[in-house]
């Protein structure tokens, strides 16, 4: 049995997932790949009700800081991710899978200052992995503090993406990206929460700085090659099931690891005949065979 997927009606989570063998299958040396992640995510966000906070699109994987208002976020990835490999493998000239076996990573971020700790992390990713020093600077889509409470219209590249807008086709012509304020906190002073935002991010922008190191530069992804990988992911295929939930803190991963072996312990139970009650946030068995699962 692999590892449950905890999906909780109007949380807030990070979501992280990574590219087969930790490729780089998306580097942004081009600005259409900006447009068409851009145009996909809005799309799909849009579809299955998805609130997104903050997100930044690294060469090799991605993180999102978003609200799941539906309950929908296994539907959202998966679609997500399909039509995300669908035209990058169209791009790239290439076939199979575009993600790291297994699924994404998740976990809940229940209070305001978890939720500006990741979204800094997020933001200072390009800094972090000593692409650049200033996040602003990185080539790839990435949101910032003064995104946030803001929306914009994106499109697919003008050459047309898969018949996007015609009839018959699965994506609009047009989506609407917007980034809001985290239900957890000040939604109705956005400002006030930017701020907080900056503060945070420069805050994790300063310790990263302060611990030296030689940074890339903004014109270095120009000179790789999207089917190469990192030195440190060469030494063989990763055989993990899911991504390590970077960054979650211990009491994040204990609860998390609590709620699977309750899942599991219901799921054996139900495969030897009985009735048993999953635990809050259930997702697949009671969608697929109507389990009963315990009330919030």
């Amino acid at each position: 049995m692999s590892h449950a997927r905890q999906v909780i009606k109007g949380s807030t989570v990070v979501v992280v997932r990574r590219c087969s063998e930790q490729r780089f299958f998306l580097l942004p040396r081009r600005r259409r790949v900006n447009q068409i992640l851009a145009f996909l995510l809005a799309c799909y966000a849009e579809k299955h009700g998805i609130e997104l906070h903050g997100f930044v699109f690294m060469s090799n994987h991605f993180h999102l800081v978003l609200t799941d208002t539906r309950g929908t976020l296994p539907l959202f990835m998966g679609e997500f991710d399909a039509m995300v490999t669908r035209v990058l493998n169209h791009e790239l000239g290439r076939r199979g899978t575009l993600w790291e076996s297994g699924t994404y990573a998740s976990w809940r971020l229940k209070t305001e200052a978890e939720v500006l700790h990741q979204l800094a992390y997020v933001a200072a990713n390009p800094v972090e992995a000593h692409q650049v020093k200033d996040p602003a600077r990185w080539r790839g889509l990435l949101s910032l503090p003064c995104d946030v409470g803001t929306s914009r219209r994106v499109r697919p590249p003008a050459d047309g993406l898969f018949g996007c807008g015609h009839e018959g086709s699965a994506l609009p012509s047009s989506a609407t990206l917007t980034l809001t304020v985290p239900p957890s906190c000040d939604v109705k002073r956005p400002a006030r929460f930017r701020a907080r935002f900056d503060r945070a991010l420069q805050h994790t922008l300063h310790e990263i700085l302060e611990r030296g190191g030689t940074f890339a530069g903004r014109d270095a992804l120009l000179r790789l090659d999207p089917f190469s990988a990192p030195e440190s992911a060469r030494g063989g295929p990763s055989f993990s099931l899911i991504p390590s939930l970077t960054n979650a803190s211990a009491e994040d991963k204990t609860e998390l690891k609590v709620w699977r072996q309750e899942t599991r312990a219901a799921f054996y139970a139900w495969q030897a005949g009985k009735d048993p009650v999953f635990p809050q946030g259930a997702w697949l068995m009671p969608r697929k065979y109507k389990a009963r699962v315990a009330p919030s």
